[in-house]
């Protein structure tokens, strides 16, 4: 999902002058339009890629612009888009039902241009507002890692993704050691130094499409797409060596941490399954001594 300038914008018409139209007034404001012949390919584009906002005519083949809305208002990663439907219909019965059925905002044939332009723009002032509603809801205030349910809600679904396209999805879960001590030695303001720059640090070495949480006090969860556990014992690996040579900044003098890590694949029995052999995983990895990583067995 963009934000500002880097709005994408969905563009779903079956009619070829009528997309290249609506995309070039998109492109001059500055967004990025994605387009799409029907309703069909919106949606599949949707889905895959996300967008911000989306101009979606209402008579399309396969799949009407109403019913696009409806699917795109029930999942999860696009319930929360600007949806604007434009239709050919100038009733206001018409209108109530567009409203009713999920469209944010309504638009009538013939295009003006000027009134495109004007009700994307406001789409993207809700939609920046609404971003930015949702981020503080789902982050850790402290560290910025996304919070617990942010992360459980984002891995489950990740979890059924993977599960119906057959591929492969690991978990790690990360507690520093000794961390009680790190605050009964340098203040709990320490500590929470010691949590930023971990996080810091995860960013570093974690991948894009990779997802930090923290769980609590000093345990964070990483969700690894496209990963099996063997290669996320790897990751996991070099994210522990990263953490033991970062440097913690803290008056009176600096000092440094280490973490433990468990890691486990995710199978079909879901992300709480997964999660609790990384979590036995992890108490593997502190009885054997600390500053190391298991793998779930």
């Amino acid at each position: 999902m963009g934000t500002g300038g880097g709005m994408r914008v969905l563009i779903a018409d079956d009619t070829i002058v009528t997309r290249m139209m609506v995309s070039s007034w998109v492109r001059d404001m500055g967004y990025e339009p994605i387009l799409a012949q029907d309703g069909a390919e919106a949606l599949e584009i949707a889905f895959r890629d996300g967008f911000d906002i989306a101009v979606i005519d209402w008579e399309m083949p396969r799949l009407t612009g109403m019913e696009v809305i409806r699917q795109l208002k029930e999942h999860p990663r696009t319930a929360y888009g600007h949806l604007i439907l434009v239709t050919g219909r100038s009733d206001q019965n018409s209108l109530i039902q567009a409203l009713d059925g999920g469209a944010d905002d309504f638009i009538r044939k013939p295009l003006v241009p000027a009134e495109l332009v004007a009700r994307v723009r406001a789409g993207a002032r809700i939609v920046e507002l609404r971003n930015r509603i949702i981020r503080l809801a789902e982050t850790d205030p402290l560290t910025g890692a996304a919070n617990r349910r942010s992360f459980l809600e984002r891995a489950e679904a990740a979890a059924a993704d993977t599960e119906r396209r057959q591929r492969s999805l690991s978990v790690l879960l990360l507690d520093i050691d000794h961390f009680k001590s790190v605050n009964d030695t340098r203040g709990h303001a320490g500590g929470d130094e010691a949590l930023k720059r971990l996080v810091e640090c995860c960013g570093m070495v974690l991948r894009p499409n990779d997802l930090l949480g923290r769980f609590g006090g000093e345990e964070f969860v990483v969700l690894l797409p496209e990963t099996n556990a063997y290669v996320a014992v790897g990751i996991a690996d070099r994210l522990r060596q990263a953490i033991e040579a970062m440097t913690v900044e803290h008056a009176p003098e600096p000092f440094r941490i280490t973490a433990s890590i468990g890691v486990s694949g995710v199978g079909a029995d879901g992300i709480d399954a997964a999660l609790r052999r990384a979590d036995d995983a992890l108490y593997a990895a502190k009885k054997a001594g600390r500053n190391r990583v298991e793998l779930a067995r």
